[in-house]
């Protein structure tokens, strides 16, 4: 069970059990820090929270999918493999049929469906870009095109293919392209990523390119599908229920 906590405005971890306790010992994590786990449906302060196993504690009793809780289990609903309890249940089944993944339930988005959507916003960029290079050429004198095209034309497009990223990603979670292939960009929290954290992951992933392609590539053997620039950001591509 991976912990984190709020320091400031930053996310810190993931901590396993053994070294969050640690940080609670060291006095890092105080009663007033905001904690945040698997199983929680938001973040709480820490003398909040009730350390209980994500699992059944005895026999007719199970820990709440959403708030972690241990309540009898014939007090709870059912879903899937994930007990509710009553508090929970109408948030859950909310996110239910919103087609959002509910706590527990993630599926990452492997290489494939993510070299799609990269293909799709790779033509949505190439199209802007001719535009862009129509304009330009129109504003350019003939004895200007040869000197500076290539230099404000490769300006004009990074500045496009960063502002792209980072206002979709920022703004709905998803470029475009994610969108056709209801794929989504989270936090390891499962929060919304920021769009300062946006425009750092468009930048980092030029290290995945940069690497002969090996940094995309880490997402078909991680476990969470992650490629190089999502560890580097600690994000997570998931797929969104049908």
């Amino acid at each position: 069970m991976n912990w984190y906590y709020a320091e400031d405005s930053d996310r810190k971890g993931p901590f396993d059990e053994a070294a969050f306790a640690e940080l609670v010992r060291s006095g890092q994590v105080t009663p007033e820090t905001l904690v945040w786990r698997d199983g929680f449906s938001e973040w709480k302060p820490y003398r909040e929270v009730t350390l209980v196993p994500a699992t059944s504690t005895e026999e007719g009793d199970a820990a709440c999918a959403e708030c972690g809780r241990t309540f009898p289990k014939n007090e709870m609903v059912q879903y899937q493999n994930s007990w509710i309890c009553p508090a929970c249940k109408p948030i859950f089944f909310q996110r239910v049929r919103e087609g959002v993944a509910t706590k527990g339930e993630l599926t990452y988005a492997g290489f494939w469906i993510r070299f799609v959507a990269k293909i799709v916003d790779g033509i949505i960029l190439q199209v802007v870009g001719l535009g862009v290079r129509f304009v330009i050429t129109l504003m350019l004198s003939p004895t200007e095109q040869a000197g500076a095209f290539l230099g404000v034309t490769w300006v004009l497009s990074t500045l496009i293919a960063a502002s792209y990223s980072t206002y979709f990603v920022g703004k709905f979670g998803a470029t475009p392209g994610k969108m056709a292939c209801r794929i989504k960009i989270i936090m390891a929290d499962e929060g919304q990523v920021t769009y300062l954290r946006a425009l750092g992951r468009h930048f980092a992933e030029i290290l995945s390119s940069i690497t002969l392609g090996i940094g995309y590539i880490m997402a078909a053997f991680d476990e969470e599908k992650r490629s190089l620039h999502d560890r580097i950001c600690d994000t997570r591509v998931i797929r969104l229920n049908a």
